[in-house]
């Protein structure tokens, strides 16, 4: 017997060892890529699943969680890529605060233009108030105020507010798009998504201008490192040929997605004087192929916006005034939208499913721009 034993424990020690010799094996072959299928959970093949993340507060499944905790423990050696200190530190607290479960948050901006009485603020708030069981998601959403008096604004309708302090330049106006405060504005959020990124969080970036009224990562999927809204989507969210709008995207943090975002900023100096989203565009074959970056687009017709009018506010999940500049073109339009989805929500159950399709005013003061686009 005690022969008997002695093998069996011998051969024990030898399959344990042979498994631990696989396992570092495998992780050594997938050091900085995607992780190896050993780890990498299945569904991430299936490009129709779709995040079931805390954030929804339904009782289906949570699988958004599980599988980007394991990439990014995965990815867990960030010495070369992350850096330690990145003078966003004082943002921290927040995040810890304000992350869900999985450590994801929602972020927007506003400036005094935007953050007062009246303003895209307050629609951007109300419609979280007003849209279909989506008034949790407010607990998660971080807004960056761009100067003190938005600040001061943030704080008396808001519990998660930071200011993102920058010097030599007042953000409190309006910024005219593709003026120089307007691009020295989107670049420096960029650098900030991508601390957030470094600091392990997954964000959602949202303008302000964009109304919510569904929970949006319902659609987005577990595979992609970066998802965006569009504002010309082709029908295959997988193509690159689709029109990305950064005023809506998810990315969640991984070492790929830290030198994604470190990549798309370095390349703005290859294409002055333009805005991030230009540039985005510009070299979004490069991530794919050079980063091997795994994009997804989101379609119009769940985000939709003022660059292609007629969605039905029956599916709609955000609207964005894109395709429209100016505050007060952005408010009247905005306001439109809101008074529609207020009359669609009153309408009873049983006279909705007379209607096959519920729109809104088409956006007349952005119809110019629209004609352009």
């Amino acid at each position: 017997m005690k022969v008997i034993s002695m093998r069996n424990l011998v051969c024990f020690a030898v399959e344990g060892a042979i498994c631990i010799a696989i396992v570092l094996l495998y992780l050594s072959m997938n050091r900085g890529g995607r992780p190896s299928q050993l780890f990498y959970c299945p569904i991430n093949n299936e490009k129709s699943v779709q995040i079931s993340d805390r954030m929804a507060n339904e009782t289906t499944a949570t699988t958004f969680g599980a599988a980007n905790k394991t990439e990014v423990s995965l990815y867990s050696d960030t010495t070369s890529v992350r850096q330690n200190k990145t003078g966003f530190e004082d943002i921290l607290p927040l995040l810890q605060k304000a992350a869900t479960d999985d450590k994801t948050v929602i972020i927007t901006s506003v400036n005094e233009a935007w953050a007062t009485p009246n303003s895209l603020l307050d629609l951007f708030l109300e419609s979280f108030h007003i849209g279909k069981n989506i008034e949790h998601l407010l607990r998660h959403v971080i807004i960056v105020a761009l100067d003190p008096k938005a600040f001061e604004r943030c704080k008396a309708v808001h519990d998660h507010c930071y200011q993102l302090k920058l010097n030599g330049v007042d953000f409190a106006t309006e910024k005219v798009f593709m003026s120089e405060d307007y691009l020295q504005l989107v670049w420096e959020k960029l650098n900030l998504q991508q601390q957030i990124l470094e600091f392990g969080y997954n964000f959602l970036f949202t303008d302000v201008d964009v109304l919510w009224f569904r929970n949006p990562f319902k659609h987005i999927t577990v595979y992609a490192d970066i998802t965006a809204s569009c504002d010309i989507f082709v029908g295959n969210p997988e193509s690159l040929r689709n029109s990305p709008n950064t005023g809506f995207f998810y990315v969640k943090s991984t070492d790929r997605t830290v030198k994604m975002l470190r990549y798309w900023r370095e390349a703005r100096n290859r294409f002055p004087p333009n805005h991030e989203q230009y540039v985005f565009n510009m070299i979004k074959h490069e991530l794919t192929t050079k980063l091997e970056v795994k994009v997804q687009f989101l379609d119009n017709f769940y985000f939709g916006g003022f660059c292609r009018h007629g969605n039905d506010l029956s599916t709609i999940c955000t609207i964005h005034a894109n395709c429209c500049i100016h505050l007060d073109n952005k408010l009247h339009n905005l306001r439109n939208v809101t008074a529609a989805w207020k009359n669609y929500i009153s309408i009873p159950v049983k006279d909705k499913k007379r209607r096959k399709k519920f729109t809104w005013q088409a956006p007349r003061l952005c119809m110019p721009l629209l004609r352009r686009h």
